[in-house]
């Protein structure tokens, strides 16, 4: 078995590192067989994967890596016995390195453990419907959201944080998650006793950042007595649990939990499973908590699909007693119910974007992406009278004469600010978004591209790797310089014209680092679409490859789309464009049964 894996290594069938974590939990086995070598390599390839578990009935009885290396995998219900008799693999309950549960899901204990807090949390946070003051809370959230209109979804959304413990609130570019989650906490603060302790956070500096700019934003939009009560600071979620260094751990667990009465996590979707297993350990019992996202984006980079696997189902699901207590609140036409299951009644869509003019683009390509269908998707790529969607067809030889000039027009105003504030600020204006890092159409080549034009056109002198207007993305956290991965900066002179790289901060002001103490980071003409999430740009070229590439499909075009704010151009081939769309990207894990399921459903929490 060893050989045949050291064999399907060299394929690029998985990693060094899953045969020595399937050998090392061989030999600690007491029945020292290949079958577990080979459950072991493969649930350690699943979590490098992005997968939670690895569904044993996915892989049982078939060719484990197709055609290329003759190897079958054991039928499932004598690799599952051998499994449990080999004593590193136990049922839920156990103490052993892996755990198959009554689902064939085989789990590194780890992540089945994150799971299981992550439901237990959530599941224990959205039962029962909280009391309220009828009469203040109905007349606040009329003062709140006087909109007229049979349904107002963000009123539903803040009267649904009143009575529930635990709400997720989802929705697309421009539905006003933020704009809502102001009112709630405005709403919440009002009607105290004595006043909450709330804490805004979000899983990267750059989504810090904007969710301090969008608070801000909605609190001009509100009466100053009521905006007063509405906290603008924000963290990143490692910096609110307390980092600490060389030893993988938070300051904040279950033994030493966080003094919060109410936590708002934005930008969800980018949560892993270990950061949210930290979350709910650390967060009090009794405290609320309210996750905002796009369940249609991209799922985090690590491990799991957390914010899917909570919002995977068709909306509403509300229970017939929390439609009255919500009619009774809202005074909205009612909501019909629907076949109860529990956890249906912590969640709501918003519906209506407000960030798009009636006739965009943007936003009705986003919604053909989003529904996968191509004749959609053709048909708004086509329609003309979109001011705001442009489609670049191109191949490897027009791209290496159109690519330039657009990366010319697009940046060439950063050259020439006035002060590095200024160069930062064009700079978000225009941005450049990759599915892939390596080719002409990845990050990496668009970023040597965009150096290559700038130094033709004399503005970049020579071959110097530092100059004025270079844009930097930081790739790792560090919090002695209080610099996130995410976070874009711009090199520039100070008034002695020592080169610097400038940093926007949260506060408003300007932080400048020297080059030499940078964290690492990389040149940002051009980044990833997983980097972008969490940002909004007035304009995007989007470019996707010009050969089949399997990580771009449905949830990263939808996310690379929804970056744009006046202005995409996405730039391909329209067959590859369609063939990707129906993508989807599907990752493994036991949480949407653990809360979802009814309580009949025979795969109970074990």
């Amino acid at each position: 078995m060893r050989s045949i894996l050291e064999q399907a290594i060299t394929l690029g069938n998985f990693r060094q590192i899953d045969l020595h974590a399937g050998l090392f939990l061989q030999s600690l086995a007491v029945r020292n067989k290949a079958e577990l070598l080979l459950a072991a390599v493969l649930a350690s390839r699943a979590v490098g994967e992005g997968h939670i578990c690895l569904p044993l009935d996915q892989v049982a009885g078939r060719p484990v890596f197709g055609q290329e290396i003759a190897l079958l995998a054991p039928d499932l219900t004598a690799w599952r016995e051998l499994l449990l008799s080999s004593g590193v693999v136990s049922v839920p309950g156990g103490n052993t390195p892996l755990i198959l549960d009554s689902a064939d899901r085989l789990y590194l204990a780890r992540y089945y453990n994150c799971e299981n807090d992550i439901g237990e949390d959530l599941l224990h946070r959205s039962r029962g419907i909280l009391e309220v003051d009828l009469q203040a809370a109905t007349g606040l959230l009329d003062r709140l959201f006087p909109e007229p209109g049979d349904v107002n979804w963000q009123k539903q959304a803040a009267a649904l944080a009143l009575i529930k413990q635990f709400i997720l609130i989802s929705g697309g570019p421009g539905t006003g998650k933020t704009y809502t989650v102001a009112r709630i906490l405005a709403l919440m603060q009002a009607l105290a006793v004595k006043p909450l302790r709330i804490a805004l956070a979000a899983p990267t500096g750059k989504a810090a950042v904007r969710l301090h700019e969008s608070i801000t934003r909605a609190k001009e939009l509100l009466d100053p007595e009521l905006a007063s009560m509405v906290p603008e600071e924000t963290l990143t979620i490692h910096r609110l649990l307390g980092v600490l260094p060389g030893s993988g751990g938070y300051r904040h667990n279950e033994g030493n939990k966080l003094h919060l009465d109410l936590l708002v996590l934005d930008e969800a979707s980018m949560i892993d499973v270990p950061l949210m297993a930290s979350v709910s350990k650390a967060l009090p019992g009794n405290a609320r908590l309210i996750m905002l996202g796009d369940k249609d984006q991209l799922t985090s980079v690590e491990a799991g699909s957390l914010f899917g696997d909570i919002c995977t189902k068709s909306y509403p699901l509300w229970s017939p007693d929390l439609c009255r207590r919500l009619q009774q609140l809202t005074k909205n036409k009612p909501v019909p119910s629907a076949d109860h299951e529990p956890f249906g009644d912590t969640i709501v869509i918003l519906q209506e974007s407000y960030r798009f003019k009636e006739k965009s683009g943007i936003s009705e390509f986003a919604l053909a992406v989003r529904s996968g269908k191509q004749e959609h998707m053709a048909e708004v790529l086509q329609e003309k009278t979109y001011a705001d969607l442009h489609f670049k067809r191109v191949d490897s030889s027009s791209l290496h004469t159109w690519l330039p000039v657009q990366l010319y027009q697009g940046f060439c105003a950063c050259f020439s600010a006035a002060s590095p504030r200024e160069a930062l600020s064009c700079f978000e204006n225009f941005r450049v978004l990759c599915a892939v890092r390596d080719g002409a159409t990845g990050v990496n080549g668009v970023n040597r591209t965009a150096e290559q034009v700038f130094r033709r056109k004399g503005i970049i002198k020579g071959n110097e790797t530092w100059y004025q207007g270079k844009p930097l993305m930081i790739r790792v956290n560090h919090y002695g310089l209080q610099l996130f991965n995410g976070d874009t900066g711009i090199v520039w002179p100070d008034d002695e014209q020592r080169l610097w790289a400038w940093f926007l901060r949260q506060d408003g002001d300007m932080q400048k680092v020297a080059l030499s103490r940078l964290p690492d980071h990389e040149t940002a003409y051009a980044i990833t679409v997983h980097k972008s999430q969490g940002s909004e740009f007035a304009e995007v070229l989007l470019i996707l490859p010009l050969t089949d590439s399997r990580v771009v499909n449905r949830e990263l075009i939808y996310t690379g789309v929804t970056r744009a704010r006046n202005k995409l151009t996405i730039c391909g081939d329209p067959d590859l464009l369609a063939t990707s769309a129906e993508r989807h990207v599907i990752r493994f894990s036991g949480l949407r049964d653990r809360l979802w399921k009814k309580a009949e459903n025979k795969h109970s929490q074990e």
